[in-house]
C-alpha cells in the first residue's frame, strides 16, 4: 500500500468516524469497506476490514458485537452478487446495501436480545432503513474521491 493510498484511507476513516459520531447507529465505514472490496486488493481489504471492525467494536455498546459477522456477510454477498451484477454500478450498491440492512436488523436484534440489552425494534428498523438509503450515496462520493488517488501497479 502506497503512502498516498494509506493517507486516503486514514482521511476516509477519520471522516467516517466523525460522521458516525454525529449520526450514531449508522455505519459510515461500510461504504469504504465495499469500496475496498471492489478494488480487489486482498491485503488492503483485509487490513481495512480488520481496522474498521476493531473501530466499530470499540465504539459499540455490546459486549461482543456483530460487526465482524456483518462485514463477513458483506464480503460474501459482494462476491456472490458480483457474478450476477456489475459490481461498480449504483444499482448494485443500492441492492447490496438494502440486503445488508436487513441482515443488520437480524444480527443486531439477535445479539441485543442475547446480551439482555434493551432495544427498540422500530428504532433499529429506522437505523437500518437510513443505512440502506445512505450507503449508496456515501459509496458514490467516496468512489469519486478515490479516483484521484494513484494506485500502484
Amino acid at each position: 500500500m502506497s503512502w498516498g493510498n494509506a493517507c486516503w484511507w486514514l482521511i476516509y476513516a477519520f471522516a467516517a468516524i466523525s460522521m458516525q459520531a454525529a449520526l450514531p447507529g449508522l455505519d459510515f465505514l461500510l461504504p469504504g469497506f465495499i469500496l475496498a472490496l471492489q478494488e480487489r486488493r486482498l491485503f488492503q481489504t483485509l487490513l481495512l476490514g480488520a481496522a474498521f471492525t476493531m473501530a466499530q467494536e470499540g465504539m459499540g455498546s455490546m459486549f461482543f458485537g456483530g460487526t465482524l459477522l456483518w462485514y463477513a456477510v458483506t464480503a460474501a454477498a459482494f462476491y456472490a452478487a458480483c457474478s450476477l451484477f456489475q459490481g461498480r454500478s449504483f444499482l448494485f450498491i443500492f441492492l447490496l446495501s438494502a440486503l445488508l440492512s436487513g441482515v443488520r436488523y437480524v444480527i443486531f436484534g439477535f445479539l441485543s436480545t442475547l446480551q439482555d440489552i434493551p432495544w427498540e425494534p422500530a428504532l433499529l428498523l429506522d437505523e437500518c432503513f437510513l443505512q440502506a438509503l445512505l450507503t449508496p450515496f456515501i459509496w458514490a462520493a467516496a468512489s469519486a474521491l478515490r479516483r484521484g488517488v494513484k494506485h500502484e501497479a
